[in-house]
Order: structure tokens, then C-alpha cells, then sequence
């Protein structure tokens, strides 16, 4: 093909499948090239959301998502979103317009070092000096995103490079359209270790993390699981590797799910009783593994992940194992029928069965509570009710993460929950889910947020109308920065400055051309959900609940004291 450096570049992303090009409209020769029956071009309004969107399109598609952006100040406020990408496992590659190259180190007009401001946060940063080089860089920029542990990558596109004309060929290397690309497998020797520590164990726990998601693993994990007679807890992403209606479902791990409400607290409870641990694709991090206090010392520990790195970067780890969550269980699989390997203990269900009921019995009065302000388990609860397999919940960082993950039920196997767990930043759930919806409008996307959260992003709201994506926001509204304010009162005894005036944020959703409504009564939860719901156009819940609810954080119950939340 002949044609501009950027119409190159953009005819290798479609030849990769990019149906939705997100961010401000530079590199523009890219996007003067865009074949607008093909590919959407989404105009944001701040390019850290177009990183976010690209992310939320990721992972739904499966295929990297892309977005874009100017040089300058506009690369960095990519920054953030690339940032949860790397962190998070996800392919986003970014178009960067550079300066040309006549312009380099003459202090030109928003003048940056890109390659040095935004190496950090991608696994490579890709320079085109030459238009014949736009296809070439396209292609290596998919390979690098999707293979190994998958992340971000940046592509620099010089001004001056864009607009000169070439002759390069544009195709797509099929293995890397999708992620995860070139699966590797664990050794035989790591798998046969792994199998005769399974077998021998009195109380083993699989943990699936988000590599298990990322992988597609949740059949394999199911099968393995059963084998064994083992019950399987999860990461905060490795929600859905397993529906909560499975009787050895544990629930989430950690203490973010573990406190006062939580559902964590099953699944803390046999991890810490647990004398063999299965790891899938876990980053071992701080929270989900309740400070690195569990698992307890002298409990054996079998990980698997995709990256090296990851393996014994936080515990002894006894069973090693390299390789892609899916294939390397299905190897496992093969094993164990071979050899004749396999666990029964009626036990190990019953005791999470009572488990399971513990909590549920402690759950209910609040996940039913009529109390006024409303509490955030009631509407949960009522979120919960309403989800099916066509469900996508999409969550922000902060309270709204615990509560999502201890209290929304998991319908069914496969990813259900996106959440920025990689960095924990709020202002995250808007546009990933904006950028989740247009990856796959047949979803009911289901927006959740507290209002601290949603003030970094409501913005959007206007890009979610002028485009048409029918996405329903619930706005947890306590009017204050509720863990900022908790965590004060925990440590100083005291808060400051968190609180905010009253903000309708269906009123601010009208005025940025959404409907909504705000609901103070919790009788009005579930009619306003169907409502929300049935609209054809983004919706905006706005929510009032109770100031003083904590999310089931553990050690959070002793804030305030017990009646005080009720």
C-alpha cells in the first residue's frame, strides 16, 4: 500500500481488527485516514480516560484497545491510565503525536521527551522515524501488548513523519490480534509436583487471580477443583473464575471483603486453615493477601503465573510453575487422569457451606435494611438482584470495590467485574466502562461509583450521550470521601476536610444531555434500577447512603462503634 505514514498506521490497526479509536484527534493524519465504517473515533474529554476506555474495550474484546493523543501535556495525562494497564495486565497501545523531527531539542512548543516520561509505565515505547516503518511498529507494538505478561505499549508518530508518503504493506499477524498471544506451559517436572501435593493435602485452596481471567481459565479451574474436592477463593480480579452458586465458590480473599459484612471472611478463614495453597496468575499484592499475613507459615504453596517474576516475590514458594494459567491446567488435568489422581472430602464443602451461612445469615438485615439514609449493602443487594449473564459490572477503586466484590453475587463464569485493581485509583469506572459498552453494546454495563470518585470523571458523561451508549452510572453518594474520612477517624481520631456539599448527580447528568434520578428512599432502589436499566441513553442513579457505613474493610468495624452504623 502506498500512502501517508499515518494512513499506513491506520490501515495495520484495521487490518488488526481496531474497531474504536478513543482520545483527541492527533495523530491526525491517523485519524484523517480512518475508515469510519470500520473503525469509531471517540473524542474524549481528557486523554487519561481515553487510556481507560481503551482498557475497559481490552478487556471485552480481548483484542488490544487503542487510544490517542497529543504531544506534550496531552501524553501525560495518559500517564494514569497507562499506568493501571501495565499494573493490570491489559493491552492498551497508545498513539503519541511527536514533534517532528526538524524540531527536536529546539524547546518547540510543548516540547517532552516521551519516551522518557512515558517509558515507566508501558512495556516499550516505539519511535516511527520513517512513514515505511508505520506497519512494522504497528505489528511489533501487538506482539509486545499481547505476549508474555500483556501490558501497554506506546507508539511515538512524528508530525512530519505522518504526513510523508511511502509504500509499506499493512497486514496483521493473526497470533497477535488477541491476548493472551503464544501461551507457554509449566514444566513436567513443576506439574508433577504440583499434582502429589494436591493429592496428599488435608485442606487445600485454590486462589485464582486475575491471570485466570485473563487467561480464560475458568473451565479448567472449575474441573481441577473438583477433582480435588478443593474450594476456590479469588483475587479481587479473579472474580468470575468461578459463579457463586458452585458449592466450593469461597468468595474474594483479602481484607478489602474481609471485615464486618464481608464475604472475604470465608475465604480468609479457610486460607488461613489451608495447608496446600494452588496460586493462578496472582501478583501476591498487599491487600488480597491481608498484609502478607497469610498464607500462615508452614503452609505449602504451589504458583503459577505467566510472568517469572511474580513467583516467590512474596513467599517460599514449594511448587514453582511458568506458563499460562489454561493450558498449563489442562496439562495438570492430563496428569492427574494418567495417574489416577484425585482428592474426595466431603468435609471441605461442608465447612464452607456453614461458612457461607454464617455470613449470609449476618449479611441479610443489612442487604435488607429500610433504614434511611440508605445502606450501601441494601443496594448492593438490589444491584445484585437484577444481574444476569449479559451483566457487566464495572466498579471504581475505594469502598465501591469492596462493597462490589463482597456483595454483588457472580452469575455465572468469566469476567463479570472490571475494577482498577492494579493501582487503585479512583476516577476509573466511567470511562472503562463507556470503553467496555462500545467494545460489546449487547452488555448491560453497569457503572458503579461513590461521588469523590465520579467528580474526577463525570465529564465523560457528555461523551457517553454524544455517542450513545447506554450505560447505567450508580452514583454511591455519602457526601464525603468516605475512606479518606474513615481512615482518619481510625488513625487521628479525628477528620478534616472530606465532606462536600450536596450534589444531585441526576441533575448534573440532565444537564450534560443524560437522564437519571436520585433515590433517598430504599423502596425506590429497585424501580429506579429497572428504569435506569430500560433507558436508551446513559442513565445517572444517583444514591444517597449512609455517611458512616464502612465498606468491609477489616479492622474498620472498630471505628465507630457497633449500633453506630445501623
Amino acid at each position: 500500500m502506498r500512502g501517508t505514514g499515518g494512513a499506513l498506521l491506520y490501515a495495520t490497526l484495521k487490518s488488526h481488527g481496531v474497531t474504536c479509536l478513543f482520545g483527541m484527534e492527533d495523530p491526525i493524519h491517523v485519524f484523517h485516514a480512518v475508515d469510519r465504517s470500520f473503525t469509531r473515533i471517540v473524542t474524549v474529554r481528557d486523554e487519561k480516560h481515553a487510556a481507560i476506555m481503551a482498557h475497559g474495550y481490552a478487556q471485552v474484546t480481548g483484542r488490544p484497545g487503542v487510544c490517542a493523543a497529543t504531544f506534550g501535556p496531552g501524553a501525560t495525562n495518559l500517564v494514569t491510565g497507562l499506568l493501571e494497564a501495565q499494573r493490570s495486565s491489559v493491552p492498551v497501545i497508545a498513539l503519541v503525536q511527536d514533534h517532528a523531527l526538524r524540531l527536536k531539542n529546539k524547546h518547540a512548543s510543548s516540547a517532552l521527551d516521551h519516551a522518557a516520561a512515558l517509558g515507566p509505565y508501558v512495556k516499550e515505547v516505539i519511535r516511527i522515524d520513517m512513514p515505511e516503518q508505520a506497519g512494522d511498529a504497528v505489528r511489533k507494538a501487538f506482539r509486545i501488548a499481547t505476549t508474555g505478561r500483556p501490558g501497554p505499549v506506546v507508539l511515538l508518530c512524528p508530525g512530519d513523519v505522518m504526513a510523508a508518503e511511502a509504500e509499506a504493506e499493512t497486514w496483521a499477524d493473526p497470533a497477535y490480534t488477541h491476548f493472551p498471544a503464544n501461551r507457554v506451559r509449566a514444566s513436567r517436572e513443576s506439574i508433577a509436583a504440583a499434582a502429589q501435593l494436591l493429592a496428599a493435602a488435608q485442606r487445600p485452596l485454590l486462589i485464582a487471580g486475575g491471570g485466570s481471567i485473563i487467561s480464560g481459565a475458568e473451565e479448567e479451574i472449575r474441573i481441577l477443583a473438583e477433582l480435588f474436592d478443593m474450594p476456590i477463593a479469588t483475587t479481587m480480579t479473579g472474580r468470575g473464575a468461578i459463579p457463586d452458586s458452585h458449592p466450593l465458590a469461597a468468595g474474594p480473599l483479602g481484607s478489602t471483603t474481609g471485615g464486618r459484612y464481608g464475604r472475604g471472611r470465608i475465604s480468609n478463614t479457610l486460607f488461613a486453615e489451608a495447608d496446600v495453597v494452588f496460586v493462578l496468575g496472582s501478583r501476591t499484592g498487599q491487600i488480597c493477601y491481608s498484609d502478607w499475613s497469610l498464607p500462615k507459615p508452614g503452609t505449602k504453596l504451589i504458583h503459577l503465573d505467566i510472568d517469572p517474576v511474580e513467583i516467590g516475590r512474596n513467599f517460599a514458594t514449594d511448587v514453582a510453575m511458568v506458563g499460562d494459567v489454561r493450558d498449563t491446567l489442562r496439562d495438570l488435568l492430563a496428569h492427574c487422569a494418567e495417574h489416577g489422581l484425585a482428592r474426595t472430602d466431603a468435609a471441605s464443602r461442608e465447612c464452607l457451606y456453614a461458612l457461607t451461612c454464617d455470613w449470609r445469615e449476618e449479611f441479610s438485615p443489612v442487604a435488607e435494611s429500610d433504614q434511611i439514609p440508605i445502606r450501601p449493602e441494601r443496594l448492593l443487594a438490589e444491584i445484585s438482584a437484577r444481574t444476569d449473564e449479559k451483566t457487566l459490572i464495572v466498579t471504581d477503586a475505594s469502598y465501591v470495590t469492596g462493597w462490589a466484590m463482597s456483595h454483588i453475587d457472580v452469575p455465572k463464569a468469566g469476567r463479570f467485574i472490571l475494577s482498577p485493581r492494579g493501582t487503585g485509583g479512583i476516577g476509573w469506572s466511567l470511562p472503562a466502562a463507556i470503553g467496555a459498552k462500545m467494545a460489546d453494546p449487547s452488555l448491560n454495563v453497569v457503572c458503579i461509583t461513590g461521588d469523590g470518585a465520579f467528580g474526577y470523571v463525570f465529564n465523560e458523561l457528555e461523551t457517553a450521550a454524544r455517542y450513545g451508549v447506554e450505560v447505567l452510572v450508580v452514583v454511591f453518594n455519602n457526601g464525603t470521601l468516605g475512606f479518606q474520612r474513615h481512615w482518619e477517624q481510625k488513625v487521628m481520631g479525628r477528620y478534616l476536610e472530606c465532606d462536600f456539599l450536596d450534589i444531585d448527580f441526576a441533575d448534573l447528568g440532565r444537564v450534560l444531555k443524560c437522564d437519571g434520578e436520585r433515590i433517598t428512599d430504599p423502596a425506590g432502589i429497585a424501580s429506579g434500577l429497572a428504569r435506569g436499566q430500560a433507558a436508551k441513553r446513559p442513565y445517572v442513579l444517583d444514591v444517597v447512603i449512609a455517611p458512616d457505613a464502612t465498606a468491609p474493610i477489616v479492622g474498620f468495624e472498630s471505628i465507630l462503634a457497633a449500633d453506630a452504623v445501623h
